[in-house]
């Protein structure tokens, strides 16, 4: 077993069983399934600029942080094993708005990470044509996922919980 922390992704060419918690956090998994591949990601933020390509894989600072960056990464290692695009099976979770209840205060901009990660990942997705299989994302929810690498199953499951664990998972894990 492998646990994905935020900021942090994992790929795997051997099998795995990847688990992680999300909050506003998403998780982007790419599977191939005849190379049987597998990628996922955890990240906090929506985007900065980097640079990936077919050229080489850059390792930016806080990498894992950037839905951006991640996905890049991500997209650029299939890429250097052959994989076509078309090929791969992308899904999409997290992104929770779990503080629709709260006041806006000129602090509270930041509570709509979730959306913005989200959009983020979305909009990766479409520019790349990216064949999107499956997501669960947003509503004020946790969420436990569970990523078999080679064979791109995933186990999901919602979790509520008082605001107090909330603002621990969204502040402390994520």
């Amino acid at each position: 077993m492998v646990r994905l922390d935020p900021g942090e992704l994992f790929i795997g060419s051997t099998p795995a069983e990847v688990h992680t918690v999300l909050g506003s956090c998403v998780s982007v998994v790419i599977h191939h399934a005849r190379l049987r591949l597998g990628a996922i990601c955890h990240a906090r933020k929506p985007d900065r600029e980097c640079y990936h390509d077919k050229h080489g894989l850059k390792v930016c600072q806080d990498l894992g942080d950037y839905v951006s960056c991640s996905l890049h990464f991500m997209l650029a290692w299939f890429d250097q094993r052959g994989v076509p695009r078309q090929e791969l099976d992308v899904k999409l979770f997290g992104g929770s708005m779990m503080f629709n209840n709260i006041p806006q205060t000129d602090v509270t901009p930041s509570l709509n990470m979730g959306k913005r990660n989200v959009d983020t990942a979305m909009t990766i997705i479409r520019s790349q044509r990216l064949h999107l299989t499956a997501s669960d994302v947003g509503g004020p929810w946790a969420r436990q996922i569970i990523f078999q690498t080679d064979t791109g199953e995933i186990r999901l499951k919602r979790i509520r919980q008082s605001m107090q664990e909330l603002l621990t998972l969204e502040y402390g894990r994520c």
